[in-house]
């Protein structure tokens, strides 16, 4: 399965959520989250382009490996691969004993949305401000581009932000 999503900068996340509710999309969830990201032994997932993640959530944690990202017209599609797991720290001690080490770790509150199944994360990323996410998870990426497509001319979302929060986060880091 791939991952096909867009990520644009929030025109505001009430004036989103207010436009979500106006279109019939349901608030499945609100959450805050801590993404930990890990360093590869050997190679550099900054020129493979790929991440190791590991993602708390209240009670909840899963750790997913997001391979190279594939650019279509408007949207990135790229192989995710989650597993969910009772215990964090166990996980987090096994991958830093495979020699991964931890990079970053990135903090976000994210109200979630589904809209003709289509996923949308409104996120309020610390350090960075507010983005809203469109996603779905398929295997046929065309179809979802168009999908996703349909539902950004919807909420009016212009300003596309192709960089990953790790990316952004790096960037902001180096000015």
């Amino acid at each position: 399965m791939l991952e096909v999503e867009s990520k644009y900068l929030s025109p505001g996340n009430d004036k989103i959520e207010k436009t979500l509710q106006m279109i019939g999309a349901v608030k499945t969830s609100e959450e805050e989250m801590e993404d930990i990201y890990y360093r590869h032994p050997v190679r550099d997932f900054g020129k493979t382009d790929e991440a190791l993640r590991l993602r708390k959530t209240g009670d909840s944690s899963e750790l997913t490996y997001k391979g190279p990202r594939m650019h279509m017209q408007h949207t990135k599609a790229r192989e995710e691969i989650t597993m969910r797991m009772e215990n964090p720290l166990a996980m987090q001690r096994i991958v830093e004993r495979l020699g991964f080490a931890e990079f970053m770790t990135i903090k976000k509150r994210r109200v979630n949305y589904i809209y003709d199944k289509i996923r949308i994360a409104v996120d309020d990323v610390d350090g960075l401000g507010e983005y809203v996410e469109l996603e779905l998870i398929t295997e046929e990426p065309k179809r979802a581009e168009r999908l996703i497509e349909q539902l950004r001319a919807e909420l009016a979302l212009s300003k596309v932000e192709p960089r990953t929060y790790l990316e952004l986060t790096l960037q902001k880091a180096k000015d």
